[in-house]
């Protein structure tokens, strides 16, 4: 019986058939065999005629039960069944839930993940289940629980991505008992992460108290070898970019390679960190010039494709430089009465903290890229040193300067309001007032959020002029109203003034933990070490934090999606991962903030330990072993003996052995012909030129995978299909070509999708490669690494972009650029501003054109090479039906599209060549002829 269970079938209404085996044991039954023929001699009537027995009026049983097992085959062949182990439980119509964790932790197999959803949703489609299905991450709208039938689910199971989020399993559970809490019957099917964040066995559990306790509870586990790994918060220390890695228990001695990227991915530098057995976390350090580690946008684990694995670094982790000047002598008996001892204790750990002995080692750090100067009650600054920092403020820089008995004497024109002569003293004998406490930071300050220290008071300060510029420059004041910090801009850079001393002589506000955070929301507006005048301060009175890029559970920037919230700047420092504030990177005016997916703990989890009744199964695809081609076999089989057992019945086998003669000659001849040799690979060229002269056939290499040939195949034909619907060109069925034989001069354009392990080929096939680029023949190299690939060619290497250096070492390749924003390519046919494929970030490249769009040596102005990364033949292939393959990534239509749109834009170009970039000169032609 187990056997029998583990059977199923895709057509099981054929099956039906079977009920008509009596019918035909009827027909059978009553339908004789064929007669033996007897001679009758022509001259002699009777002599030589023997008696024979009578012929059989009904056709004998083991014929008959041969015919009814053909029959039988035939039909089961039809049904198409399948071996399918262990499946049986999937076959119950009890009503399904598929719950599916789509967080980060599941990205790492997620391909494997959809095809047991598929497998799922297949074997419900066979026992028409209803299914519900119902995914972990928290979302801001509510998820609908209705179950629908398992062919309207599959497309949306397809669709499901991991999202860079952490599974919020007691919410999915509580809208889970609201739906499901009282139903009749129930099966519930959980595929997990693996990751168990300390909750796990009660989410099965409480699973199993639906259907008032009676659901059927089977969990889907990764193994421990399946988790992923990830990343905690890095540190720094000494200079250093110190990284750790966790992964799960219980796994053997391993390594993994850890990697600081630039923005635009190009590699600063990477560390191999070494798992010893056992080990759930290995640590290591990433060294890089201050300038370098300024530009580092993220870090990942190198081949470890999830959301965890990535830490996006924002200003905050920029590193900054600060200059510390101050007009008095710090040589004095007591240090916490220097004016820049609290300042420099506030900066010394967020920050490379110097003191510039005199003018020449100000101006060295200038030059070098500073981030903020400090000066500490200095009225007016040398006329070289005024010149110096004037400068550097435009460009960018942050100058903060605080009062003293020299400040207030006098002031340069380095301060950004205009300032009363003298001070104010508080609770002096010649005063009324006694000191003032501060109040609320406004909305538009830098220092909003901070919460203000009730013991802070101020005794003595720095008057600003009123004037109706006032208000706007006030980022913190006294509760008299009196400005305590005020700002303006300058150029690029900011000038900021405390009214007060920076040590404690006119306030004990250096002295509080509320002066630290002070300066460092002032060191956040610096731009970062090396970058003054370049990146220029931060706009101090933008409002709120918008998302920029967000972060998809594979750990890829994608647009962020339209129901993301901005975040206040007064809570940016405490905001954290939530569905309206997913991980990415948010910005405000120049400052940048990254939210990150970041893991605690010294090691990641397994979910282990569910109640006992849960049925637990690995994550994979349980094996289907069609039955279908054996039933099939053992009908011709049956029907081959059938026709044997017909001829010795009805006397054939006599005339059989009367021909053997004549059957041994056929035989003969037939083995004689097939021996003739044939002229094969002459044979097989001419074939080749008469198929592909006849028409124009687009072309790919053939590489020898099987699984990249076919995406090939599959994508040039979605192609040529776009092509017929959408423009004049007619092409053929696209054609495999083998470099190392196959004449290229038939195709112009070949698609050549580039593999890590590719080989180069051989000279002679250089050689032809070479002369069919320079005859005007286009070869589009594609190096199928999500957009990476062939930015490499700029500067850093990946193993496909390597492999594609190695083929073309030998050619005569000429200078090589990113396909200009008037380049033909960009409106051959369709107006394209970037080139998509499968993925969306790589650039396309071309042969280098001048100021014409010209290229030297060219006369068609057509590049006979193209180089491209998006993985352009997964996103035009489609099935008979007209829909994708494959899935783009982020995966909107509109990125298919545009891939399309970039196939036909290569086609018209190979095609046509240069002719629209005479289009430039229509305004002069216009002119000429006077219209």
């Amino acid at each position: 019986m187990s056997l029998l269970s583990a059977i199923t079938f895709l057509t099981p209404a054929a099956l039906a058939a079977l009920l008509a085996l009596p019918v035909i044991w009827w027909l059978l039954r009553f339908t004789p065999p064929r007669p033996e023929t007897v001679r009758f001699p022509a001259i002699r009537l009777l002599l030589g005629l023997t008696n024979r027995e009578d012929q059989p009026d009904k056709t004998p049983w083991w014929l008959l039960l041969l015919r009814l097992l053909m029959a039988a085959f035939v039909i089961l062949g039809v049904a198409q069944p399948l071996f399918a182990p262990d499946r049986a439980a999937e076959l119950d119509r009890t009503p399904l839930l598929l719950v599916v964790d789509d967080s980060w932790a599941a990205a790492r197999d997620w391909e494997t993940r959809q095809a047991v959803m598929a497998d799922i949703l297949g074997s419900a489609a066979a026992a028409g289940t209803p299914v519900t299905l119902a995914t972990t991450t928290p979302q801001l709208r509510r998820q609908s629980l209705e179950a629908a039938a398992p062919a309207d689910l599959k497309a949306r199971a397809a669709a499901l991505r991991p999202r860079a989020f952490d599974p919020d399993r007691p919410g999915m559970l509580k809208q889970l008992q609201d739906a499901f809490g009282t139903v009749k019957a129930l099966r519930v099917t959980w595929i997990s992460d693996g990751i168990d964040d300390g909750k796990a066995r009660d989410f099965a559990s409480g699973l199993q108290g639906l259907a008032n306790g009676k659901a059927a509870v089977s969990a889907i586990m990764p193994s421990a070898a399946q988790l992923p790994l990830a990343l905690t918060t890095p540190g720094f220390e000494a200079g250093q970019i110190r990284v750790s890695v966790l992964r799960a228990p219980g796994e053997p001695a391993g390594a993994a390679e850890v990697t600081a990227l630039a923005g635009n991915g190009r590699s600063f530098g990477d560390v191999k960190v070494n798992f010893a057995a056992g080990a759930t976390s290995a640590t290591g350090v990433i060294e890089l010039p201050t300038e370098l580690r300024n530009e580092v946008g993220r870090i990942t684990i190198k081949d470890e494709r999830n959301a965890a694995a990535v830490f996006m670094m924002d200003d905050r982790w920029r590193r900054k430089t600060v200059a510390l000047m101050a007009g008095t002598s710090v040589d004095q008996s007591e240090r916490l009465l220097a004016p820049l001892y609290y300042v420099s204790r506030a900066l010394e750990p967020y920050a490379e903290v110097s003191e510039p002995a005199d003018t020449a080692a100000l101006k060295a750090a200038l030059d070098q890229g500073l981030s903020m100067l400090v000066l500490a009650d200095i009225g007016v600054l040398p006329a070289e040193q005024e010149e110096m920092i004037a400068r550097w403020v435009e460009n960018g820089g942050v100058l903060v300067r605080f009062a003293g008995l020299r400040f207030a004497r006098a002031q340069d024109r380095l301060v950004p309001v205009t300032l009363r002569a003298g001070d104010r003293a508080l609770g002096s004998a010649l005063s009324w007032e006694s000191p003032q406490p501060m109040q609320a930071f406004p909305d538009k300050s830098p220092f909003a959020g901070l919460t203000p220290d009730p013991t802070v008071k101020v005794s003595r300060q720095v008057l600003a002029e009123p004037d109706s510029d006032l208000p706007g420059k006030v980022w913190a004041s006294l509760a008299d109203g009196t400005p305590l910090v005020t700002a303006s801009k300058d150029g690029k850079g900011l000038l900021v003034l405390f009214h007060v001393t920076a040590n404690a002589d006119w306030s004990n506000l250096p002295v509080t933990g509320l002066f630290v955070d002070m300066l460092q929301r002032m060191l956040d507006l610096a731009p970062a070490a090396g970058g003054g005048a370049q990146g220029g301060a931060a706009q101090p009175d933008a409002q709120a934090f918008t998302p920029f890029m967000a972060l998809d559970g594979f750990g890829d920037f994608v647009t962020p999606a339209p129901d993301t919230q901005p975040i206040p700047a007064a809570q940016v420092d405490k905001a954290s991962v939530t569905p309206a504030t997913p991980p990415g990177l948010y910005r405000r005016g120049e400052q940048e903030r990254a939210i990150n997916l970041t893991r605690t703990g010294k090691e990641l989890t397994p979910v282990s330990a569910l109640p006992a009744d849960v049925a637990v199964r690995p994550l994979a695809q349980r094996p289907v072993v069609p039955l279908a081609p054996y039933a099939f076999l053992a009908a011709a089989l049956l029907f081959l003996a059938d026709c044997l057992a017909t001829l010795f019945l009805g006397g054939g086998m006599m005339r059989l052995r009367q021909r053997r003669a004549a059957l041994t000659g056929m035989l003969a001849l037939a083995a004689l012909a097939a021996w003739q040799p044939v002229p094969g690979h002459a044979q097989s060229a001419d074939d080749f030129a008469l198929q592909n002269a006849l028409e124009t056939r687009l072309a790919y290499v053939r590489t020898g995978d099987a699984d990249v040939d076919g995406i090939s195949n599959e994508g040039l034909k979605g192609l040529s299909e776009m092509l017929r619907e959408r423009t004049s060109v007619n092409v053929g069925e696209p054609a495999e070509v083998n470099i190392e034989h196959d004449e290229l001069v038939f195709f112009p354009l070949l698609y050549w999708p580039i593999r890590p392990e590719a080989t180069v080929p051989s000279d002679a096939a250089l050689a032809r490669i070479d002369a069919y680029m320079k005859g005007g023949g286009t070869i589009l190299f594609d190096l199928r690494e999500d957009g990476a690939g062939a930015d490499s060619l700029s500067g850093g290497a990946t193993a496909a972009s390597e492999a594609l250096r190695r083929i073309l070492a030998k050619l005569d390749i000429p200078a090589l650029e990113p396909v200009p924003p008037t380049h033909v390519l960009t409106k051959s046919f369709y107006l394209l501003d970037h080139f998509p494929g499968r993925y969306d970030g790589g650039k396309l490249w071309v042969e280098h054109t001048d100021s014409d769009g010209a290229i030297a040596g060219n006369t068609d102005g057509v590049s006979g090479i193209i180089i491209g990364s998006n993985d352009y033949a997964a996103a035009w292939a489609m099935d008979l039906n007209g829909d994708p393959l494959y899935a783009v990534v982020p995966g909107t239509d509109r990125q298919r599209e545009f891939a399309f749109r970039t196939g036909i834009n290569i086609v018209m170009y190979a095609l046509t060549g240069n002719y629209k970039a005479d289009q430039v000169h229509v305004p002069d032609l216009l002119e000429r002829l006077g219209q």
